[in-house]
């Protein structure tokens, strides 16, 4: 068998059993599952199928900035070894395909093998897969805007409610980089605020103007037919960034237009990912945002 028939399986299990032996049977839906799963013969069938649906989704994960890091490559190879109780060797070239199909076909598998780990596993598996991805993002730096949209994304295709993701994702705070530059920002800029003379000022004693942004999304035209179903789940992901002190105010005018809100972000791209993530955008009440920048008076604080 030649090198490349090695490395993606051409030819699969029954072309390498011995003569008369039966052909086992294929386990998986995607070709990529099948391929790794080949390689965990030391596995039982469906489990070695699960095993193999979670380093192909991890190497997909790893996968947002290109190329692989080392760093990353050996994170994935030790909760692939965990996950499937491994010896190393066999988690490296367990992560080693996994990464290659990926790579060769992701195009056409993400999507795929991302539904077939979804029918094989259960709510807290799928959780634990999204907290294993975000680990392998976090592994060579920071988990930057590419990252993070990824995992988003495949936690959407799991159907992971966007409140678990939001806690699973509060263990990694330090590490999403947006996050981790606007703490940063906050804090040179208190700094500098400090330590910077205080040259006369127009404003009353105890004032000050924050930089803020205010953002306007309008209703689609379908916002009131659909809005009922994702308020309580938008009212609560609202709620955690108000106690987040990302946004300052939100709320819909009375004319059932659009939404409004107060935002602290490092930058515009920050608010629309913001906007993104939110149930209302993905379940068509929301449209585009319309995004200035906005000096609110603050007294006392």
């Amino acid at each position: 068998m030649s090198l490349f028939q090695s490395m993606f399986g051409i030819g699969g299990l029954a072309a390498r059993q011995a003569p008369g032996a039966p052909a086992a049977a294929p386990v998986g839906d995607t070709e990529s599952v099948r391929r790794i799963a080949a390689r965990l013969v030391a596995l039982p069938p469906e489990r070695a199928r699960y095993v193999a649906a979670f380093a192909y989704l991890l190497a997909r994960a790893a996968r947002a900035d290109v190329p692989i890091a080392d760093a990353e490559a050996a994170e994935m190879a030790r909760l692939v070894s965990e996950e499937g109780t491994l010896d190393a060797a066999t988690a490296a070239l367990v992560v080693e395909l996994a990464s290659t199909r990926v790579d060769r076909f992701g195009a056409t598998d993400d999507y795929l093998v991302t539904r077939e780990f979804k029918a094989i596993s259960t709510p807290d598996q799928r959780e634990h897969l999204l907290r294993c991805c975000l680990s392998v993002a976090a592994a060579d730096a920071d988990i930057d805007a590419d990252e993070t949209w990824l995992v988003n994304r495949i936690a959407e295709e799991l159907d992971v409610p966007r409140s678990r993701l939001n806690s699973i994702r509060e263990a990694f705070t330090d590490r999403i980089a947006a996050l981790a530059q606007l703490r940063e920002m906050r804090e040179q800029a208190a700094v500098e605020a400090a330590a910077a003379p205080k040259p006369p000022s127009e404003l009353p004693e105890g004032a000050r103007i924050e930089q803020v942004f205010l953002v306007e999304v309008p209703y689609t035209p379908e916002a009131r037919e659909r809005r009922p179903a994702l308020r309580q789940q938008h009212l609560a992901r609202m709620m955690r960034l108000k106690v987040q002190e990302r946004v300052i105010e939100v709320g819909g005018t009375a004319d059932f237009s659009k939404s409004v809100l107060l935002v602290r972000a490092a930058d515009e791209d920050e608010i629309r990912q913001l906007v993104a993530e939110d149930a209302y955008t993905s379940g068509g009440v929301w449209g585009p945002p319309t995004i200035v920048g906005f000096g609110r008076l603050v007294l006392g604080e």
